[in-house]
């Protein structure tokens, strides 16, 4: 068992708060729109606000008088993004137990499969937008047996809108040294229920600062105090962790810089996350430095109106959560965007970063972090240019949650390829190891890069390549729906394109043929060339991951009467 004096996230803010009460480490808009007002929010305010939430929870008691939260007890948390959510992550810590954040996005199923798993003794939630009313009917069980029961408690948006004069007499007292430990669980993360459900994952004290100080968040030549970080949420789930909680909160809290909040108006994607003109005028209005967000949110920006001018002008921006289509990714850079790509996982934080000199293209080409012991296990037939990163738990990285006990190793399932060449000690991501299809032929094909490949035209929003243990492969395309080529023909010529562009590149028994691409529509599901849908009598969509990529195996059983629909023909 790997050990460790690392301090707590709690110890943390609380060294700084009374350290450095008046030092900003967080901007909050006041109002969900884009030109809504913005406030400092300093250690001191921040630990103020913490302690009235802790100290109010407190004195809440079960039925049988005990304390409603202890010591190492895991505490749902039900918010949206924002402020109130990061001080309720802290609050929680604050009085030793364990904040589980539960995305509002899941299904009522999903939520009470991660209540029970994620063994949940208490749950807060927002009072604002019904979430609270939301989560107590999610916890009703209608048609499975008896209720779930889990005390619940409310926090509304309104309790925390005052900035407090700090004061270290009415600051909550945090607890006693080595009551909770650096190798004690901070915070429980899901996984996005990718490839099954969605799983409860528990992270170290020790882990998520190894994240942070692993080279991918904070480059020393590069960042200082000064920087603004402008992060695109949400926070809630471990896809979107690495940017609204390690790399927006957490890396704040921790080196001082300030992390700014975004507003998220609810006329922006449906009030989930902003939209890239929200992005542009409250990046220019803060000062922004930096920006990080998932490869939709970048080359959103990058795509709109002065976009690209702003991500010109800032230090660097950084993309993970799902990979960036090269093709996006290369026509950044070229207008001299220093780009930066990163890839990490729900167990194991923060793993790989290009980061490198200002002018360097090589966006793609990334570094293991320094803190993260593993090695790289071939994967497939010869000739073996792909590897699959294993991690190892040491008192270096920490122990990682759902290592092999016996050897403290843990497949990310993540596959690289060295890049540009081997030997180079850089690594591009080549997509999962659970994407990987098998032909009838024998033929190992991964299909990703593929898909982010077709993904880069405009008019194409998802692409879902299928083929397992079939003869050849093929392709489900879901269009933009605000792209709108004139007339069928050519926007079946546009698809097309895309096709034949992954085409020209792909070895002759990986091509697709036209007869094999599947369109949606909002009548149904197409052929390319069809003129009636396969399937009408329901109108499906691709189940899609919160971080914004489809989630594969879904996809597969959702569409499975029209992909076998176009093998028909084939022997």
């Amino acid at each position: 068992m790997v050990t460790s004096s690392t301090p707590t996230l709690d110890e943390i803010l609380v060294a700084h708060a009374f350290e450095s009460p008046s030092h900003r480490f967080l901007l909050r808009p006041v109002h969900d729109d884009v030109d809504t007002p913005v406030e400092g929010i300093t250690y001191g305010i921040f630990n103020m606000h913490v302690s009235r939430l802790a100290r109010a929870w407190s004195t809440e008691k079960t039925s049988s008088g005990a304390p409603l939260i202890q010591t190492r007890d895991v505490v749902g948390v039900f918010f949206p993004s924002g402020y109130t959510l990061c001080v309720v992550l802290f609050a929680v810590l604050r009085l030793g137990a364990i904040p589980f954040c539960l995305s509002p996005r899941n299904s009522d199923l999903a939520l009470r499969h991660l209540v029970q798993k994620g063994k949940v003794v208490a749950i807060i939630a927002a009072v604002d937008d019904d979430l609270l009313s939301k989560l107590q009917n999610a916890l009703i069980h209608h048609k499975e047996g008896s209720d779930l029961y889990v005390p619940t408690l409310g926090v509304a948006r309104s309790e925390l809108a005052d900035l407090p004069i700090p004061s270290e007499s009415q600051s909550y007292p945090p607890l006693l040294p080595g009551t909770i430990t650096g190798d004690d669980v901070a915070i429980q993360q899901h996984t996005s229920g990718s490839t099954a459900f969605p799983k409860p994952v528990p992270l170290t004290n020790k882990l998520i600062i190894r994240s942070l100080r692993g080279g991918t968040w904070w480059v020393d030549d590069l960042h200082d105090q000064r920087d603004v970080t402008l992060g695109q949420p949400p926070v809630f789930h471990v896809g979107f962790q690495m940017f609204g909680l390690i790399g927006g909160l957490l890396n704040s809290v921790y080196r001082g810089h300030t992390f700014a909040l975004p507003p998220i108006p609810k006329s922006d994607n449906r009030g989930l996350f902003p939209a890239p003109q929200t992005l542009r005028r409250y990046a220019s209005r803060i000062g922004a430095t930096e920006f990080f967000g998932v490869s939709n949110s970048v080359v959103g920006l990058a795509r709109s109106e002065g976009g690209i001018d702003l991500l010109k002008s800032l230090k660097r921006v950084l993309v993970a959560g799902a990979p960036m289509p090269r093709e996006n990714g290369d026509w950044i850079v070229e207008h001299e965007v220093h780009l930066v790509e990163g890839v990490g996982s729900t167990e194991g934080g923060a793993l790989l970063h290009s980061n490198r000199p200002r002018g360097d293209p090589a966006w793609q080409g990334m570094q293991v972090c320094w803190n993260v012991t593993h090695h790289f296990e071939r994967f497939g037939p010869p000739p073996h240019t792909l590897y699959e990163l294993v991690l190892h738990s040491s008192e270096l990285s920490g122990n990682f949650p759902g290592a092999d006990p016996a050897t403290g190793h843990l497949s990310t399932h993540d596959l690289f390829q060295e890049w540009p060449k081997p030997g180079s000690g850089r690594w591009r991501h080549c997509g999962r190891s659970h994407d990987v299809l098998l032909l009838s032929t024998g033929q190992n094909w991964n299909p990703r890069p593929m898909e982010l490949q077709i993904e880069a035209f405009p008019v194409i929003k998802h692409a879902v390549v299928f083929g397992q243990a079939r003869p050849a492969l093929g392709v489900l395309i879901a269009p933009h729906e605000d792209h709108h080529p004139d007339g069928r023909h050519n926007k079946q010529a546009t698809i097309w394109e895309a096709i034949q562009a992954v085409n020209s590149v792909a070895p002759h028994n990986a091509r697709i043929d036209r007869s094999r691409v599947l369109v949606l529509a909002p009548t149904g599901v197409y052929l390319l060339d069809g003129s009636s849908p396969i399937s009408s009598d329901e109108i499906k969509v691709i189940p899609i991951a919160d971080k914004g990529t489809p989630l594969r195996p879904k996809t597969y059983e959702l569409f499975k009467h029209e992909i076998h629909y176009v093998y028909n023909d084939i022997v």
